[in-house]
């Protein structure tokens, strides 16, 4: 029995024997004729060993790396790592090439099909019309063809462990040491709360090292199935048992906090499979040496059974429990994605353009926007840009086409086929590699399984290829004759080539560190510009830097909005000095410039055309000639990528306002209402044209005869409460601020309103009630903060409020920093966007009935 307490009789020690050895017991006259017997040599020995250790680190470091203060963002973090830790493994591993003749590997067909597919990413986005962000993106998103470089590199490097057992039980130590700590810190984090160890980086419990609560719930999920195919296997002491057990049961209580539907199916399912052959391997199956040893053991029984009926438990009867969970830890997340019906619209809009290669990598957001069905704009999810559809390989086929989308499924058959061939064909008799194998296949089965129902974040998709790389030594073991043996040197002149090819790699893999990392450090000066500048000046010399080291159109376009911000701030003065009038002049010619570099940068993107127009409405209420054509002109170029988009008719209205020209005005507004009926501010606006006009009674009668035919619209019932209030009726006013609040719970703005009306009315416990339900989703609002601090303490404000306008931001969907996980403040209410997570009982509680009769009256 070995001395490892993690493996006690599976694994015995033998020569560590690296991927790219010669073909072993290598014949005399080859030591003599390379000069050196690599076997023994201390110098290619040691090499070896440090770039294995260097793949049990990327195990490691994988799931929980991150730089404090997350300078660029989490995922960049990791591919950064895996970057740096995988080309190291490259270029060592092209030094050890030149002290060989020859080499024995695999090249499995599954791994040249994924770098197939890698190639297949590279063209589309050569061709996609946005080079910079199908290529790299901004942070080196799990969509670029980049990433899936990254992936691919990821899935390569974990042959340098083919044939050393030590090693490859070493890297599964890593991950199960990995696995605690991310495990038990969470958990600690919950029960502790938030400053329990953020690190600046961790603001929400919902979000850890491993990525979003989602990405956290797949890592968790994984850790049951591999801990419990190890209490399987594996002849574990009484102590590993119990350790295995408590990691697994642990894991189950994230599961249960983030209530994963996905993930209960799969572990159940895997759970009562395990459950039956446990109980059945000893009659229905023929048991290897090693497994008739075995006994069936109480841990394992107990931790399956566990497993099988909570995940019963929670597959029955998710929502109630999911409501009571969230009650007991204060914690409520559900993630939306687009759903089924609504990504294959966004494929059959995309096809007709380019049924071969889509739209091009990273590039589904300009897709959604295009193709989008405009009943989304009824929804909180109507300027929301997904970044993905309902899972990573479906959102392949739109992002690459019939030919990518092809290329993925076709490397999944290709590794399900070498995955047969291993484990039922395979040399089963070497007890630890049928383990190795079975733990790495299986893992990388389920996380590309889940690549079909879910969008991953980049921990889990770069962990998905490390494990598949990893099975591919498992591969090598069990199947000896897949090994090839690679000439390397025959000749003098081919040593040459080998040494100009080796250092075309090395060289290679510095550039592409340095670009890499030149691209990260922008991205960190990026961030911090955001969040410590001062003032306008500051945050252009920072955003300077960041554009020197990497040139995104996110600078750029936040380098526009700051000059636009400073052009509104010089519109405000009432009698501009000379000084001010040139630097009016300056800062629009200087707007102008940076927002056509970030169309330049972009032009697929509907944003910079949208500041654009801005600056150009800027001028035309300024009065500068032609501006108001150029907006015009620039509002259809954000419109033509943006179709169903109801801001740009807004602004436009806004323009016409300024203009004083209130029949056009009130055509844009008909026209961004015909996009979104429940446009609140355009129907705000076009309540403070009727009242600037003296219609008050006009339009309050109007808005009740649309009421009559849109009695469930709230945003309607906002536009007469509005008018009332304007109106001085106070009574009215609140009866129709209430209908529109029973009828939308969220309608942030009509509970703000409502609470001025309140104060008007000398409510002032109702009003502070309201607002503090506002600054819920307002929090860094200081006007509405500094009135909740009146009313708390000096009591009612000095100024009359319900006739003021205002505007609050609503409750709307959140993203997460470094991936595509899009949080839904509830359920979403729409066919177009699923739920991922199970939406709690509590959150599907009907809104009470509306008094609509009493308002509309």
């Amino acid at each position: 029995m070995s001395g490892n307490l993690f493996i006690p009789k599976v694994y015995k020690p033998e020569p560590d024997v690296h991927a790219v050895n010669p073909v072993q017991n290598p014949a005399p006259t080859q030591t003599v004729n390379t000069g050196v017997d690599p076997s023994k040599d201390k110098i290619t020995l040691m090499i070896q060993k440090i770039v294995q250790y260097m793949v049990a680190a990327l195990v490691f470091l994988i799931p929980l790396f991150f730089v404090p203060g997350l300078p660029a963002s989490l995922g960049f973090d990791k591919v950064l790592i895996s970057v740096v830790i995988g080309l190291a493994i490259v270029l060592l591993t092209s030094l050890l090439a030149l002290r060989y003749k020859k080499v024995s590997t695999v090249l499995p067909l599954a791994l040249i099909s994924f770098w197939a597919f890698v190639a297949i990413a590279f063209l589309g986005g050569l061709l996609s019309g946005d080079i910079q962000d199908s290529l790299r993106g901004s942070v080196f998103e799990p969509q670029t063809a980049g990433f899936f470089a990254v992936m691919g590199l990821l899935m390569t490097v974990p042959l340098v462990l083919q044939q050393s057992k030590k090693m490859s039980l070493k890297t599964l130590v890593f991950f199960g040491s990995s696995a605690a700590v991310i495990i038990v810190y969470t958990l600690l984090r919950i029960v502790t709360g938030l400053k329990f160890l953020s690190f600046g980086s961790f603001q929400a419990v919902t979000f850890s090292p491993v990525g979003s609560f989602n990405d956290l719930a797949i890592f968790a999920a994984l850790v049951v199935i591999l801990g419990l195919i190890t209490l399987l296997q594996l002849p574990l002491r009484k102590g590993m048992q119990l350790a295995v057990a408590a990691l697994i049961v642990g894991s189950l209580i994230l599961l249960a906090i983030v209530n994963f539907f996905h993930l209960w199916v799969v572990i159940g399912f895997f759970g009562l499979l395990l459950l039956v052959y446990t109980f059945t391997r000893d009659t229905l199956f023929t048991p290897t040496s090693e497994e008739a040893k075995v006994s069936i053991s109480p841990v394992l029984i107990g931790v399956t059974m566990l497993v099988c009926v909570v995940s019963i438990l929670f597959v029955v009867a998710g929502q109630y429990l999911g409501a009571r969970i969230n009650s007991l830890t204060n914690i409520s997340y559900v993630e939306v994605r687009p759903s089924v019906t609504a990504t294959i619209d966004i494929a059959r809009g995309v096809y007709k353009d380019d049924v071969l290669l889509g739209v091009g990598p990273n590039r589904f957001a300009d897709a959604w926007r295009m193709h989008k069905d405009q009943s989304i704009n009824e929804t909180i999810f109507w300027n929301t840009d997904f970044n993905a559809g309902f899972g990573f390989v479906p959102t392949i086929f739109v992002n690459l086409g019939i030919l990518g989308g092809l290329a993925i499924v076709i490397f999944h058959g290709l590794y399900l086929y070498l995955g047969s061939r291993m484990l039922l064909r395979g040399n089963a008799a070497d007890s630890f590699w049928f383990y190795f194998g079975v733990m790495t296949f299986v893992a990388s089965v389920f996380l590309w399984g889940m690549a079909y129902v879910y969008v991953s974040g980049p921990a889990i998709l770069l962990l998905t290829a490390l494990f598949t790389g990893l099975s591919f030594v498992a591969y090598r073991a069990l199947v000896p004759t897949a090994a090839i043996t690679v000439p390397l040197v025959s000749s003098r002149r081919q040593g040459f080539l080998l040494m100009t090819v080796v250092i075309i790699l090395i060289t290679a893999s510095v550039s592409v560190v340095f670009t890499i990392g030149k691209q990260y450090v922008a991205q960190a000066q990026f961030s911090e510009a955001r969040s410590t500048s001062k003032t306008p000046e500051e945050f252009q010399q920072k955003v300077g830097l960041a554009i020197s080291q990497y040139r995104d159109d996110a600078f750029v376009g936040a380098l526009a909005q700051v000059k636009l911000i400073s052009l509104r701030q010089l519109m405000t003065k009432t009698k501009p000095t000379e000084d001010e009038q040139k630097q009016f002049v300056n800062t629009a010619a200087q707007a102008i410039e940076i927002a056509k570099v970030a169309i330049k940068l972009d032009p697929t993107s509907s944003d910079a055309y949208a500041t654009l127009a801005d600056i150009y409405i800027l001028l035309a209420a300024a009065g500068i000639p032609d501006a108001e054509n150029e907006a015009i002109a620039k509002l259809e170029d954000a419109r033509w990528r943006n179709p169903v988009n109801p801001s740009y008719d807004l602004m436009g209205a806004y323009m016409s306002v300024q203009l004083n020209d209130a029949g056009q005005a009130r055509e844009r507004i008909a026209k961004a209402l015909s996009l979104k009926s429940n446009f609140s501010e355009a129907l705000f606006l076009s309540s403070q044209i009727d009242i600037k006009e003296g219609k008050i009674d006009n339009a309050i009668g109007t808005t009740r005869q649309i009421i009559s035919l849109e009695p469930n619209n709230p945003t309607r019932y906002y536009q007469l409460g509005v008018l009332f209030a304007a109106n001085k009726d106070v009574n009215s006013a609140i009866a129709a601020y209430e209908a529109a609040i029973s009828l939308d719970q969220n309608f942030a703005n009509a509970r703000y309103m409502l609470a001025l009306t309140y104060i008007d009315a000398k409510r002032l416990d109702d009003a502070l009630t309201q607002l503090k339900i506002v600054q819920e989703t307002n929090k860094d609002n200081e006007q509405l903060k500094n009135l909740i601090t009146q009313l708390e303490t000096t009591g009612l404000p000095l100024v009359p409020t319900a006739g003021l306008g205002g505007s609050v931001n609503e409750a709307k969907p959140e993203k997460n920093s470094g991936d595509d996980a899009v949080v839904s403040p509830g359920d979403p209410n729409t066919d177009l966007v699923s739920p991922v997570n199970t939406v709690s009982d509590s959150e599907n509680t009907p809104p009470e009935a509306p008094v609509a009769d009493a308002a509309a009256q």
